[in-house]
């Protein structure tokens, strides 16, 4: 066995028994190499760069689609909202014959002061001041808030101010990146419908809680009419370049308005109702509206401020203020109109329509076709993707 060991070892054996061990060696197992020195199993350097380098790759890859699922799930969420918003619109319509207004305020001559807030403003806005989302709140299973509220004083009046900060889900679409914690009023210093872009907060302060959606107001602005034309109950004639033009409350919702559904001559599968304007823009609300309050855009846009109507409606121009421009804000338009729809959602915005259907309106919508359907009775025939 002496000499087989070898020789077996040469052939290439592919076993050696340790009792064959202990023979070759004087009945002794063969020594172990130093601990130090053995070698030990696990990956090189070289392997794990590999490895973390893969992972890396993976990640990569898998990062745009975890995102994109993140952004349909928060999309989802604003539809939804929107969906129960037009529940509680028919809802409401069906209990009063009428829609709720955008604001209410119920003189809009008388003048005084309530929690250091003067009115009316040059644009009549005083109390209540109350907005659409306040008016909704039953309708939207909202009722012991609803009952924190004193609708006989003022929306800004000290008594209001505890319920006005509160965050209410169906007003807050996630995708929204500019804050849903509520904000302070601001005061405009220039006129009630164009103010200056450095509006200082009220003292005392008052703080409303955010909304991601606001009413579609028509063609025109609404708050941007001369004090005589105040109470909607005419046309305003606007004379700009030689040229003069009614200017008709054209849209769904409007200071005191009392819409019915018998109003909407296009239909209302064909009218905007509410559609989404981003706290990344600008600040809105559900509470109501301020006397002289000014809501502005937020950096980097570079629009200009708009006087406190805008803080619970959009409208989509061509508004005849705005003579010789003639601008018409489509949604999403990227030079951020205070007074505009705006999502955070890639490629356009959600909106909902009278009938209670919620669309996506792409940021290439057509603006003409855009102001067709931001008009309830206009005549304006058009055809929409998916009607």
């Amino acid at each position: 066995m002496v000499f087989w060991g070898p020789i077996f070892a040469r052939l290439g054996s592919p076993i050696v028994t340790s009792a064959a061990q202990k023979n070759l060696h004087g009945g002794e197992s063969a020594p172990r190499a130093p601990r130090g020195l053995q070698r030990r199993a696990g990956f090189t350097l070289v392997e794990l760069l590999v490895v973390i380098a893969i992972i890396g790759v993976l990640i990569a890859l898998l990062l745009p689609a975890v995102q994109a699922a993140r952004e349909a799930g928060r999309r989802s969420t604003c539809l939804n909202n929107l969906r129960q918003i037009g529940t509680a619109l028919e809802g409401y319509h069906a209990s009063l014959g009428v829609y709720p207004p955008a604001y209410v305020v119920a003189n809009t001559k008388k003048s005084g002061t309530i929690n250091g807030v003067s009115f009316p403003d040059n644009n009549g806005n005083g109390p209540s001041g109350f907005g659409w989302g306040a008016l909704l709140l039953p309708q939207l299973e909202q009722n012991p808030l609803h009952q924190q509220f004193n609708f006989r004083l003022a929306c800004w009046a000290t008594e209001n101010l505890a319920a006005a900060r509160t965050k209410v889900s169906v007003f807050l679409c996630p995708s929204a990146s500019g804050g849903d914690d509520g904000f302070a009023v601001a005061k405009g210093e220039g006129d009630a419908w164009n103010p200056t872009l450095s509006p200082t907060p009220y003292s005392p302060e008052i703080v409303f809680a955010h909304s991601h959606y606001v009413t579609n107001a028509g063609i025109h602005q609404p708050w941007g009419r001369i004090t005589a034309f105040n109470d909607f109950e005419e046309d305003e004639e606007v004379t700009a370049g030689g040229q003069t033009t009614p200017a008709t409350i054209d849209g769904s919702f409007y200071r005191n308005g009392r819409i019915r559904a018998a109003h909407f001559g296009d239909g209302l599968s064909n009218t905007v109702f509410i559609g989404e304007h981003s706290s990344v823009l600008s600040d809105k609300t559900w509470v109501g509206v301020v006397p002289f309050s000014a809501t502005c855009p937020k950096p980097p846009f570079p629009s200009a401020c708009n006087s406190g109507g805008a803080f619970v409606a959009a409208h989509s121009g061509p508004d005849t203020h705005d003579r010789p421009e003639v601008v018409i804000h489509a949604p999403n338009n990227p030079f951020g109109h205070t007074d505009e729809m705006y999502g955070e959602h890639p490629g356009g915005s959600n909106v909902l329509y009278g009938d209670g259907s919620v669309h996506f309106i792409p940021e290439s919508c057509d603006p003409f076709v855009w102001v067709a359907m931001s008009t309830r009775d206009s005549g304006e025939p058009f055809n929409w993707p998916g009607q």
